[in-house]
């Protein structure tokens, strides 16, 4: 039995990504017309409890191009949820799978995807909650690694940012799936690695190992995934205040010397929102896949929604 829900990839197996994949293929080399017919009148839910710009509107825009809509929220003030009544996240996830064929939920508490699965009338996807995952980032960043390496399997993946991210524990369940060979980590000083995040990677068998500078780091490894050098707090549902460090050091920097240089050859992706650790003026490199990825989203969203709604 193929996963319900996308909640965490700790339950998906290589076959269940590789289906996905197929699909997503299938999306790419199809015209539109084509796609639409693949989820004809579905009806997407989106409850976003915190801000996001590609996870949200990518999974909106999957939902139009497999032929369906979208309908939700995307700022918990607007709802009961977030004023006087405080509506439960459980009752507001059986309503809006009583009105909509798959539900997509970003959250800032850690349990919120299995609490909203537990009770969803419908298949649930998470696009992030707390620290916990982020399962269809890099369900996405895999994708296209693996298209610009031909496999995964034995693979040496760099993992830049802190490994405490939500996003991290996705990727090692997903790296554990395809049989990659292990991570490479470049970190902020005085980051920490979780204890269930070491363990995961120590059970699946994959080697790691920490790097102090990007130069080394894409000495070290086959492909590179990048997250956002310096991170707002996910238990919270909007940050506004602004206090990123002026200047990023120059170790930690993807530059374009770097990147047409002794890092040439090694497909990065970058999850987004960017910062100074990837510049925009390495847009053009053929290895540097951030626009490439943020395209490919749509479609890879698009055959997880196909995926889940022919798994009912």
């Amino acid at each position: 039995m193929r996963p319900r829900h996308a909640t965490t990839l700790s339950t998906w197996t290589e076959q269940d990504l590789e289906a996905l994949y197929d699909r997503a293929r299938w999306m790419l080399g199809q015209p539109r017309e084509v796609v639409a017919r693949t989820g004809p009148g579905m009806l997407l839910g989106t409850l976003f409890y915190q801000n996001s710009t590609r996870s949200r509107i990518s999974f909106e825009a999957a939902a139009h191009r497999i032929g369906g809509a979208g309908i939700g929220f995307s700022d918990v003030a607007t709802t009961r949820a977030g004023d006087f009544y405080a509506e439960s996240l459980e009752d507001t996830v059986r309503v809006l799978g009583s009105y909509a064929d798959v539900l997509v939920l970003r959250h800032t508490e850690d349990d919120a995807a299995e609490r909203a699965a537990a009770v969803s009338p419908v298949p649930l996807i998470s696009a992030g909650t707390g620290d916990q995952e982020h399962p269809t980032q890099f369900m996405l960043d895999l994708w296209v690694i693996r298209r610009a390496l031909g496999t995964l399997k034995g693979a040496t993946i760099g993992y830049v940012g802190d490994p405490a991210c939500r996003v991290a524990r996705s990727l090692v369940y997903a790296l554990r799936a395809f049989g990659a060979g292990g991570l490479v980590f470049l970190t902020p000083d005085g980051a920490r690695f979780p204890a269930d995040v070491v363990a995961s990677m120590e059970s699946a068998g994959l080697a790691w190992r920490t790097v102090e500078s990007a130069r080394e780091l894409l000495a070290a490894v086959d492909a590179a995934c990048i997250i956002p050098f310096e991170l707002s707090d996910f238990h919270q549902s909007s940050v506004r205040t602004h206090s990123r460090a002026d200047r990023l050091d120059e170790r930690f920097v993807f530059g374009r010397e770097l990147l047409t240089g002794p890092g040439a050859g090694v497909p990065l992706t970058h999850t987004g929102p960017r910062g100074p650790e990837l510049p925009a003026d390495v847009d053009d490199l053929p290895d540097v896949h951030y626009l490439d990825g943020v395209a490919k989203g749509v479609v890879l969203r698009a055959a997880l929604l196909a995926e889940l709604l022919a798994r009912r």
